[in-house]
């Protein structure tokens, strides 16, 4: 289809709403990979109301259309982490109540789960999995698993009875003894570097909040980028037809489940906050 053709049947389909470059562009994209597919179209429409344009690169919009295309029954699942307590010098778990992020991430992930209802596509019950493995400065949390029980069952009341509760222990048992609450390092590491000092980055500007040195950084952030990878290679052979909605704050670490299958990456969405 010539491109001026392209895009008078996309600013026909959005009514000749007015809309951002990155926004047009990714219809541009989702229209010539699916060949116009009405029904997908209507999806991302939806979708872009409640995500953060731009952070979806090309790969991933792909893979997406690739799982809404098989017209089988569709998994969302977000991956939350324990609620920290903040602040110089503060270890351990909230045990008052889990964080705005968290609360969020389950308020979006019901709602691209009735967005995809209401599209028409067959879905399976959305989970929220409780993410148990590499703690944060685990020589001392996994000393406290009182209070991240305590974490957990907070977590548990803003699960409604329409998504699914799971400890990501639970879903994959062999992750404790390859990851445990140390997490791992593969060496080399399973991500290329321009993401490593992406990850590092961003990370080091939230955990000098808790007065961390560099050291102490630079270990957490490999910890980090192995135990995720390991984990969304799991996802990807076991859930090949599943799609993430990331809760996390920090947007770069989105990447690091794909590891170095960056040309085929795991479908993610990354919502508005």
């Amino acid at each position: 289809m010539k491109i001026e053709n392209l895009n008078y049947k996309i600013n026909s389909f959005l009514n000749n709403m007015k809309i951002s470059k990155e926004e047009f562009d990714d219809f541009k994209n989702i229209a010539e990979y699916t060949n116009f597919n009405l029904k997908i179209m209507e999806w991302f429409n939806k979708v872009h109301k409640i995500e953060i344009i731009g952070w979806r690169n090309k790969k991933v919009t792909q893979k997406i259309c690739d799982i809404l295309l098989n017209n089988t029954e569709i998994e969302f699942y977000s991956l939350f982490c324990p609620s920290y307590k903040k602040g110089i010098g503060e270890v351990g778990f909230r045990i008052d109540d889990v964080g705005d992020t968290t609360k969020n991430g389950i308020e979006k992930l019901k709602k691209l789960n009735d967005i995809t209802n209401e599209c028409g596509f067959k879905t399976k019950k959305p989970k929220a999995i409780f993410f148990d493995v590499a703690l944060e400065q685990a020589n001392k949390t996994k000393y406290m698993l009182e209070d991240l029980k305590l974490n957990i069952e907070n977590f548990k009341k803003y699960i409604t009875p329409d998504i699914e509760y799971a400890k990501l222990s639970d879903i994959f048992p062999e992750i404790v003894d390859i990851i445990g609450y140390e997490g791992v390092i593969i060496d080399p590491l399973p991500v290329n570097d321009e993401i490593f000092y992406r990850v590092l980055e961003r990370g080091r500007k939230f955990y000098e909040l808790f007065g961390w040195t560099e050291e102490q950084i630079i270990h957490r952030t490999k910890i980090i980028v192995s135990s995720e990878s390991i984990i969304g290679s799991m996802i990807r052979h076991r859930n090949p037809n599943s799609i993430m909605l990331y809760t996390p704050t920090m947007l770069e670490r989105a990447q690091i489940y794909s590891g170095k299958k960056q040309e085929d990456p795991l479908a993610i969405i990354i919502p508005k906050k």
